[in-house]
Parts: C-alpha cells; structure tokens; sequence
C-alpha cells in the first residue's frame, strides 16, 4: 500500500475519533451539574467554529506549502491540542484546545481530499477514506462512552495516542516536511489550477525582470491563486456542487439535531443511540461501494440524495431504519460530490471550499430550521426538508 495512504488513514480516523470522544462527557468537561449548560455547548461549538473558519485559508495554504506539509500541521495541532484536554482542567484551556483541534480538522481535509484525488485509484481511495471517517465518528462516540468508568477522559487519550502514531509515520515522509525537500507533493501548488508557473519557464537568471521578480512573490501567487480559484467556481457547476452540499448536510443535520427532542416520548436513550450509531455504520459501508463502482459521480450523488431523502421521511415512523437510510445516502453522496470537485478543480482551495458547504449545512440548518418550529412542528418540516433535498435531483452537476 502507497505509504501516504497510511499516513491519511491513520490521520483520518484519530482526528474524528478524538473530535467526537469530547462529546459524550462534555457536560463533565465543563464541570459537571456545577455550570450552566451554555459552557458545553460552547466546548461542542468551538471545535466546529475553528473547522469552519479555517478550511479555506488552509487550502490556499496548502497549495503554497504542498499537502503533506499541512497535513503534518494540522496532526501535530491535533496532538497539542487533544494534550491540552486531556491534562488540563481549566475551561479557558479546554475551550482554546477544542478551538485548535477544529482548526486542525479544518487543515485537515482541503490537503488531504487534494492529494487523494490526484491518485490513480481516487474513487476507490476516496471510498476507503470516508469510511475510515465514519469509523473514526463511531469510535469515538462508543469508547467514550463504555470506557468513562474508568476516567472521563480516557478515550480522548488514546485517540491522542493514535494520533502521535501518525506522526512518527509522517517522519518517514521527513523529506517532504523539511523546507528543502522538493518532491511532488512539495509541488503540488505549481500542479494545481492555481499554478502560477509553467513548465517551460527559463531559469536563466539575465532574463529576470524586476516585474518577474515580483510577480514570484508571496502575494502575487496567492492573488493569481484566488483569481483563479474565484473564476472555477463562478464559471464551473462548482456553486451547485456546494449549494446541495449545503442542503444534504443541513436537511440531514436539522433531523438528527432535533430527533432527540421528537422522539422523546417514543424512544428511549438506547434505542435512540442505536439509531445514530447506524448512520454511522451505514456510511461506512456505502462509502466504500461508491469508492468501488463503476458509474459517473452524478449518479452517486444522486443515488445518494434518494437513500437520505428517504431516510427522512421514514424517520416519522422507523427511526433505525431511517437514520441508517440517512448515513447510506450522507456517505454515498460525499463521494460523489468529492470526485465531482476533483474534476473541476483539485486545489487545496477547491477542496477547502467545498467543505465549507458541510461545515455551513451543519451549522446552519439546524438554527435555521428550528425558527419554524413552532409554526410547522416536527413532522411537517422533517417531511419539508425531504421535499427540498430532492428537488438536488434536477440540479446539472456535470
């Protein structure tokens, strides 16, 4: 197996593990029945806030520096970081480290869904890679959980653990992280449509004008960089790849932010984390059918958008059932719209963009969902939000 490979997996599936390991014992993180409920909800938030905010300033970055450099930074953030959590006590400490761990989330996967989709096997490893995400999700929830009887931190230590794994394995790469080094993924900028120079470019130094010169500069680079960036996704199906990410993952996470809520008198605790459990289970698997078959991304995604539509509208009355339809859809469409992406654009910009729309989805929809609740009700809107996704469907994304 290509050893980068490794490295991604590894770092993949510590990252989630470790972001979703905070949550079941937030409330103890933030002191327990002594704090107002707001502190958790601030220590949950922070993560998804540094995410957000650092996702496309991270892609630019990584098609100046090379991937692997920014993957190795958004490891070792993740490192001092999960530390921090594990050590410290301190709600200012806790809330800083969540924040960091979000920024290095959002570091994270511009670099790593660039450098995928420049391998032979994209699809296939793209399947592989998302099904490792849902695993690291599912992990962190469960060992959280059954391992807080003997500390409540206790898991997050060991996805901590897990990453410093990945980066003693990124020391193998050690050539490609040195300033020096001068490999492919080092150049991975020049590869890009953000390029700012080409092939044939002479190198003999009487022909450098001071325009020339200035035109090498940091800020030049990163101006032609947006500009070209700017022009893909105005001029490209790329705004209609990132506006039904926005619906699948805020129609999605409106349901799964309020089922708890509708489901009370019907379900109890168990029942309800068996349900959520399954999504993840069912994305990991139709994650990795859509990495292996041979049929165009449009089709992925739709197949997608179907599964999570349906999954929705049966959340009325079959919950597991539902939200395992919601996980198959949710995994087979991010698949889909990845390699969708990777067409148009494989930047570490494009790919920092793109994620933006899940990050904007999830943050969003539930806020903005919840203002009709008392207006619709629960079942009126969840049958809405069905409708609205599958109006995706006649959206042209190739």
């Amino acid at each position: 197996m290509n050893f980068k490979k490794i490295i991604l997996y590894s770092s993949v599936f510590s990252i989630q593990g470790l972001s979703n390991a905070a949550i079941p014992v937030l409330p103890e993180l933030a002191g327990g029945g002594s704090r107002d409920p707001f502190v958790s909800n601030l220590l949950f938030s922070g993560y998804f806030a540094g995410a957000f905010l650092s996702l496309v300033p991270s892609g630019i970055l990584a098609d100046r520096i090379g991937n692997l450099k920014m993957i190795w930074f958004s490891i070792l953030l993740t490192v001092l970081s999960g530390t921090a959590i594990s050590l410290s006590e301190n709600l200012w400490v806790l809330g800083i480290a969540r924040f960091l761990e979000g920024v290095g989330c959002g570091a994270f996967f511009p670099a790593a869904f660039s450098m995928i989709s420049e391998w032979k096997d994209s699809q296939r490893s793209l399947g592989e890679f998302n099904f490792l995400l849902n695993a690291g999700l599912a992990a962190g929830v469960f060992f959280s959980g059954m391992l807080a009887v003997l500390g409540i931190k206790t898991a997050i230590g060991i996805f901590t653990l897990l990453a410093i794994l990945s980066c003693i394995f990124l020391l193998s790469e050690i050539g490609e992280l040195l300033p020096s080094g001068r490999k492919d993924e080092g150049l991975a900028f020049e590869n890009s449509s953000c390029s700012v120079k080409n092939k044939q470019y002479s190198v003999k130094s009487q022909q450098y004008s001071i325009k020339n010169q200035q035109d090498t500069s940091l800020l030049s680079k990163l101006g032609k960089c947006l500009k070209k960036s700017r022009e893909t996704i105005l001029i490209s199906n790329f705004g209609k790849i990132w506006g039904v990410s926005v619906l699948l993952y805020g129609t999605t996470g409106f349901l799964t932010a309020n089922y708890p809520d509708y489901s009370a008198g019907l379900l109890t605790k168990p029942e309800l984390g068996l349900a959520i459990s399954a999504s993840y289970l069912a994305a990991m698997l139709s994650s990795l059918i859509a990495g292996r078959v041979k049929v165009s991304s449009k089709s992925i995604v739709r197949s997608g958008i179907i599964f999570a539509s349906a999954g929705i509208l049966l959340s009325l009355k079959m919950p597991l059932l539902a939200f395992s339809l919601i996980g198959a859809g949710g995994g087979m469409a991010v698949v889909g719209l990845i390699i969708a992406v990777s067409k148009i654009n494989s930047s570490g910009f494009s790919m920092g963009f793109f994620n933006t729309g899940i990050y904007a989805g999830l943050g969003l929809g539930p806020v903005f969902g919840s203002l009709f609740l008392e207006f619709f009700g629960y079942e009126t809107l969840f049958f809405g939000s069905a409708l609205l996704l599958l109006i995706t469907l006649f959206v042209k994304l190739e």
